[in-house]
């Protein structure tokens, strides 16, 4: 059993939690399953939740439809949405056109919301089901690595609004999750380093024992060994799980799952979504530990550690357009963060590997150069002749 710390408390949690093909996790109001699925094939899984449900319903990315259930003649006779899994999606209005199907579907809390898709259309999906005639069941079957690899457990559903990433959000835990690596083999490479950037914040998290689990078996994926990606989520999951199941509705602890999130989201609407979420958390981890090292409160060595973990995540692509980014408007972004209170953010920092601080920051003008600086020395230790070097 590996230990870490948030604040002052000590969690625990171990490396695999799985009890035969999954894990519970406890939740309010009912704990929910966590099920990893090789033996079928998505399509197979999919028919078999339809044909165990008495009123089957489907949310589903139209990407998801189109490669993997469009030749299942059950699949196309269960009454279903499909969407396009874009940040424009994830509105009020997305929700409420969800709501609108379930309506003419007629759905009671006697149907099952099946929701098919990578972390936006859980989060629309979710939202929908929980305001729904105050809540029907859902199940989730996360198809992106970023989904399965974190947002898939704890129950989160965010909304964007006015520029303001997840500023309309509420808990919706779902009845069940189906992980399922069969999704995976279609993802681009920039899908996979973004689930990768989220799994490797957790791995962090989890103390010592969980990032030299993550070290010792990503060097096989970077060889094209692909079969490791199902056991590092098992991990990061698991590391999830002590922290939610202690935190569940983010009153204290839980707030740890946002380190490098507060500068990600932040560079995810100045680059206008142009920077996948998982990569933006990644860079946020590096830039928000270049705020601790200038408190004293990080050692230069432990962010070496997470910079050689960060790297291989960081395509150029996204380097050469975070060198772009216009921050004159991100301490007004830092301010709408549901982390701020009045004119300061909680910034989730990283003390050591297996202890995290929240640390005070004040959002006044000054803040904006802290950070260019922040970013420009995080830019100049990922660029190529300098991962070289390395």
């Amino acid at each position: 059993m590996a230990t870490f710390r948030i604040q002052d408390e000590e969690l625990s949690a171990t490396l695999d939690p799985r009890v035969g093909n999954g894990f519970r996790v406890q939740s309010s109001p009912r704990p929910y399953d966590v099920e990893f699925v090789t033996e079928q094939t998505p399509r197979e899984t999919v028919e078999a939740l339809i044909q165990a449900a008495s009123h089957p319903l489907i949310l589903i990315d139209r990407k998801v439809l189109d490669l993997y259930f469009k030749d299942s003649a059950l699949v196309a006779s269960t009454p279903m949405l499909v969407v396009d899994a874009t940040e424009d999606f994830k509105q009020i209005e997305g929700s409420l056109g969800v709501c609108e199907f379930l309506e003419r579907e007629r759905a009671t809390k006697t149907s099952t919301l099946l929701v098919v898709g990578g972390g936006i259309v859980q989060d629309v999906g979710g939202f929908a089901a929980s305001i729904y005639k105050r809540g029907i069941p859902w199940i989730y079957l996360p198809t992106t690595l970023l989904a399965q690899g974190d947002s898939s457990i704890g129950g989160k559903t965010g909304l964007n609004h006015r520029s303001t990433k997840n500023l309309l959000a509420i808990f919706s835990a779902p009845r069940r999750v189906v992980i399922h690596s069969g999704f995976l083999p279609t993802l681009s490479s920039e899908d996979m380093q973004s689930g990768l950037g989220e799994i490797f914040r957790l791995h962090v998290t989890g103390g010592v024992d969980f990032l030299a689990e993550y070290e010792a078996k990503f060097p096989r994926y970077l060889a094209g060994d692909v079969s490791v990606v199902p056991e590092l989520l098992v991990s990061a999951l698991s590391a999830k799980r002590a922290i939610i199941e202690r935190d569940e509705f983010e009153l204290d602890l839980r707030r740890c799952m946002n380190y490098g999130h507060s500068t990600g989201h932040a560079f995810e609407v100045l680059a206008d979504y142009g920077i996948p979420h998982g990569i933006a958390v990644a860079v946020g981890m590096l830039l928000e530990n270049q705020i601790a090292m200038r408190r004293g409160i990080l050692e230069r060595q432990d962010h070496q550690r997470l910079l050689r973990g960060v790297r291989p995540l960081v395509p150029r692509r996204v380097l050469d357009l975070l060198r772009t980014l216009d921050l004159e408007r991100v301490v007004d972004l830092l301010s709408r963060d549901k982390k701020t209170e009045g004119k300061t953010l909680k910034l989730i920092v990283l003390e050591r590997v297996g202890q995290i601080r929240f640390i005070d920051l004040p959002l006044e003008p000054e803040t904006q150069s802290l950070i260019r600086e922040a970013l420009d020395a995080v830019l100049e230790e990922l660029q190529p002749s300098a991962m070289a070097e390395a």
